[in-house]
């Protein structure tokens, strides 16, 4: 399983709470599909499965 990092570095879990950086909403994560992706392609491929939308995680900021 690849390890799925935020725009600053911090690794993200299903649960956690975000910021998506375009527009401001804070949302929170169901589920990260970053399996059998390098680290680069998990890095910037939209991956991260949000209860509103999907998003990569370099366009997103955890919080907390």
């Amino acid at each position: 399983m690849t390890k799925v990092y935020d725009l600053y570095h911090n690794e993200l879990q299903p649960g956690q709470r975000v910021l998506i950086r375009e527009t401001g909403e804070i949302d929170q994560i169901e589920k990260i599909n970053a399996d059998n992706l390098s680290p680069y392609a998990a890095e910037h491929n939209q991956c991260v499965q949000l209860k509103q939308s999907t998003c990569a995680p370099i366009d997103i900021a955890r919080l907390g």
